[in-house]
């Protein structure tokens, strides 16, 4: 990877960094990519599921966010990189169009789960009224 990734790389970079960080001993090639074959439009045009799991992680390593040992694991740079968004190497207008479009929708659809378990978690006390 040269200079700065494309916009379809980092969020593939996030959601993979995401992905370890819940696994805290960490996880084979193959969980990655079975993974990832659960997230529509993860495949980089004109490459297969592997080997664009494999591009990505290289990515990761070659930035000091991933480490390789028995498994692929977090670093603390990683962890560190994906708390602050203000690091992330977006940029929306460079993305191509089906590309981007899948993956932020993908995106929206994890988060309004995500929120509406949030508001469902707080607000069991507030509908016994």
């Amino acid at each position: 990877m040269e200079g700065r990734a494309d916009s379809g790389i980092e969020i593939r970079r996030i959601l993979l960094l995401t992905r370890l960080q819940k696994s805290p001993r960490g996880l084979t090639m193959n969980q990655l990519v079975r993974d990832c074959s659960k997230v529509d439009g993860w495949n980089i045009l004109g490459t297969g599921l592997w080997e664009g799991v494999r591009i990505v992680l290289q990515s990761l390593i070659n930035d000091g966010l991933v480490a390789l040992k028995t498994k692929f694991l977090i670093t603390m740079k990683g962890r560190d990189y994906l708390a602050d968004p203000l690091k992330w190497r977006l940029n929306v207008e460079t993305a191509e169009e089906v590309e981007r479009k899948l993956f932020w929708n993908s995106i929206y659809e994890i988060f309004d789960k995500a929120l509406t378990r949030l508001r469902a978690r707080s607000q069991p006390s507030s509908r016994k009224e």
